[in-house]
């Protein structure tokens, strides 16, 4: 297999403390009762979850506990920033019909990996449950304890009530980790556009030949901006040098259609044959 470009691995990751990927949960129901989701056209009760996102992430699935009053039951589910602690604006929609998608647990799942919504570090983030019609009724089990956040609407969601803390709608959000460094740190990001390329060696050559100093372009530290700075950088960017100032780490590769399967890798094992790391989880 070649490597030469990007390279995805799917791994199991425990480097963090929130159970894989799992970033919120009420936990599973523990009974039938729960907020009936529905409208005539203007009016009706809607219910919307807050809960927090500590690092930067992109969303990877949502499922929601539920079960249809009508058939069908078509609902509408809406993640949202925060306003003032309010539900905001939308970020994204989906149309599901409950009596269709929802298991034998009562729950219908939401497959995000393939839209990249990137969820900020220390914000809150609202998810949505609307009746998408007014023939529609949905159950929306309530949380299995009465500390979650939550808000509810009469109106579709033109305006929401003060958010209480209680039993809210059930859900689990998944989501992945992403990891930036900082491109300050970047040996050879002269224009610190987050990666080092030919771009950086122009810069770094009109300093060289202009005699200007250039925050970052002295590259073998000897004090100074010329050729040997440029054949420093040239170097770091054909054998990946800049590569190594990824933390090492090495963890099993857990992904049966990987030509790694079974082995424990990580960025040193690939290091001088990628342009871009993915390590996230498996299943």
């Amino acid at each position: 297999m070649n490597f030469k470009a990007i390279l995805f691995i799917l791994a199991l990751s425990p480097l963090f403390g929130q159970d894989r990927s799992l970033i919120f949960s009420t936990g599973a129901p523990s009974g039938t009762d729960g907020f009936l989701i529905q409208h005539d056209g203007s009016t009706g009760q809607s219910v919307s979850d807050r809960f927090y996102i500590e690092s930067n992430m992109v969303l990877e699935a949502l499922k929601i506990y539920v079960s249809n009053v009508t058939e069908p039951a078509n609902a509408i589910v809406i993640l949202h920033t925060d306003n003032n602690n309010s539900p905001g604006e939308e970020i994204y929609s989906w149309e599901v019909d409950v009596a269709e998608e929802t298991h034998g647990n009562n729950y219908f799942l939401i497959i995000t990996t393939d839209l990249c919504i990137y969820l900020d570090e220390n914000n809150f983030y609202w998810l949505t449950l609307h009746a998408n019609d007014s023939e529609s009724q949905i159950t929306w089990y309530y949380s299995n304890n009465a500390t979650f956040p939550y808000s509810t609407s009469n109106d579709l969601g033109s305006n929401w009530g003060e958010t209480s803390t209680g039993q809210s709608g059930a859900i689990s959000i998944w989501a992945e980790y992403i990891y930036e460094p900082d491109p300050s740190e970047l040996i050879g990001d002269i224009n610190l556009d987050g990666t080092v390329n030919i771009l950086d060696i122009v810069m770094l050559a009109n300093a060289a030949l202009s005699g200007d100093d250039l925050l970052g372009g002295d590259i073998n530290g000897d004090g100074s901006i010329n050729i040997l700075d440029i054949v420093g950088l040239v170097n770091i960017i054909l054998n990946g040098a800049a590569a190594e100032q990824l933390s090492d780490w090495l963890y099993e590769d857990i992904n049966e259609n990987s030509d790694f399967f079974g082995q424990m890798i990580g960025p040193e094992v690939f290091n001088g044959n990628v342009s871009l790391y993915y390590f996230g989880k498996a299943g």
